[in-house]
């Protein structure tokens, strides 16, 4: 079944800092959706959030893969940036997509989200 995925920043900072910190995370992303077996239909990286539109094919894989990108995000983040500490606002949030009108709602939501914040 489709889970909608949140994960935000620590006190709403930024996560993001540009395109490389985003595509940093999109290969993580890209590596670990693979190795645990999850189908990823959607997503926005937003300043100081994620949203994700995925559907796992195994139990658990969900929190395999965000623990995995998380643990290697952070790291990455804090190298980079020169700063230690916890980058995002506790463990992600998730629900599931139970019917088609809202997977349809959640794709156009995901797909207009940096559009609603002026970010393109």
């Amino acid at each position: 079944m489709p889970q909608h995925i949140v994960h935000r920043g620590n006190n709403q900072q930024v996560c993001f800092d540009g395109a490389e910190d985003m595509n940093a995370y999109l290969d993580w992303l890209k590596e670990y959706s693979k190795k645990y077996s999850i189908d990823v239909h959607a997503w926005v990286l937003m300043s100081n959030h994620v949203h994700l539109l995925c559907t796992p094919q195994k139990e658990g894989a969900i929190s395999r893969m965000m623990q995995s990108i998380g643990r290697m995000y952070v790291r990455y983040f804090n190298d980079t940036y020169h700063r230690s500490g916890t980058l995002w606002e506790g463990r992600f949030k998730s629900c599931l997509v139970q019917s088609e009108r809202y997977l349809l709602k959640l794709y156009r939501y995901i797909e207009l989200n940096p559009v609603r914040a002026d970010m393109v």
